[in-house]
């Protein structure tokens, strides 16, 4: 790697963050780390924070790692070398330590990269109401107003993004969940029985470019109200699941519950399986994971760690899927300056070769 290249994380997702820092070699700036002046991030009792840059970043290319999760603040390790933590941290806590990170990375002299797994507000992408706030606009702005020159991203809710921050100053890359749970949906399948489910109709669109790339077939759930309530419930289906393999991919999920009701309906249509593929598990919902674990139509649920997830999260059928390897290699390409556009587009490209390559020999 690059000798300019530093890696530093707030402590949304240090097991991340280290996992980056180990693939690509270098060693990682964590929130513990400390010189006379105390630690590197310093949360106070009165709820404020202190970012202190503990080294010379002068010049340096330095990618900030910190992913939308509540946590608690590193503090220190004890004399076995475990982590010692200290108050909890809200998503809120992890945006402000991002943009004190990055302001105070910028005042001295280094070039930032904001490496963001799981962007905040990304869902908060228009005006719902007259009056109401635009959360991934402002979020945009504020990561530009404090220096940021670079965005890196997974899987962001809607393709639109890049048209929310300001390309003189700041360059948005972003990686696709599609070749990740493509291949990973091709090896573990019988490509012949397997079926997209789309929940409805509008997560049909989102489907179209995996179900092609694929060479699937795609069923979609029509919903419909029944009662004076905002509330939509399946009503019939477009295609046919009868003994097939259903797949249900998704951006993220909070409670399942649009999960649940995808495989309560095909079991009614006689699927044999279902499974789920989730970008970003947020899974707020004890509940809804205890009704994952339990219907018998669900198999597994395979999500990556772009957000971290507590043990008493990791139910039986849950199965993660690293994607620190791809930020990784993201970050190396970056990091060599060189035809960045074209190295991330070709790099996205290449992570489709293994599925034509496993779909020619089924």
């Amino acid at each position: 790697m690059n000798n300019d290249i530093m890696i530093f994380s707030g402590n949304s997702h240090l097991e991340f963050a280290r996992g980056i820092a180990k693939t690509l070699g270098v060693p990682l700036h964590e929130p513990d780390e400390q010189d006379k002046n105390g630690r590197m991030i310093t949360w106070f009792s009165n709820g404020n924070v202190l970012v202190d840059i503990k080294c010379n970043v002068r010049g340096k290319q330095v990618f900030v790692i910190q992913t939308q999760a509540n946590g608690k603040a590193l503090i220190g390790k004890d004399e076995q070398g475990r982590d010692l933590f200290g108050q909890n941290l809200s998503v809120s806590d992890m945006i402000i330590e991002l943009y004190w990170m990055i302001h105070a990375l910028t005042c001295a002299g280094a070039k930032v990269t904001a490496v963001i797994p799981y962007m905040p507000y990304i869902r908060s992408d228009k005006l719902d109401h007259p009056r109401a706030s635009i959360g991934a606009r402002i979020f945009a702005d504020l990561l530009t107003s404090v220096g940021a020159s670079g965005l890196l991203i997974m899987e962001p809710h809607f393709q639109q993004v890049h048209g929310f921050f300001d390309r003189l100053k700041l360059k948005v890359d972003t990686l696709d969940m599609n070749p990740i749970f493509g291949y990973e949906i091709i090896a573990t399948s019988d490509s012949s029985k397997t079926i997209f489910v789309a929940p409805d109709i509008g997560e049909a669109k989102h489907l179209g470019s995996l179900v092609s790339m694929l060479k699937s077939d795609i069923a979609i759930i029509n919903k419909e109200r029944t009662d004076d309530s905002e509330q939509a419930h399946a009503k019939d289906m477009v295609g046919d699941v009868f003994a097939r393999d259903c797949w249900v991919v998704d951006d993220e999920t909070m409670s399942c519950g649009t999960l649940i009701e995808a495989a309560d309906f095909c079991q009614k249509m006689g699927a044999h399986s279902l499974r789920a593929a989730i970008a970003h598990p947020v899974l707020t919902s004890t509940e809804g994971l205890r009704k994952v674990q339990e219907h018998p139509l669900i198999k597994e649920l395979l999500v990556t760690d772009t957000i971290p997830l507590p043990v008493e999260k990791r139910i039986a059928k849950l199965r993660i899927r690293s994607v620190v390897p791809e930020f990784s290699d993201a970050i190396r390409i970056l990091a060599s300056g060189s035809n960045e556009d074209n190295s991330i587009e070709a790099y996205k490209e290449s992570l489709t070769r293994p599925i034509f390559e496993l779909l020619e020999k089924q």
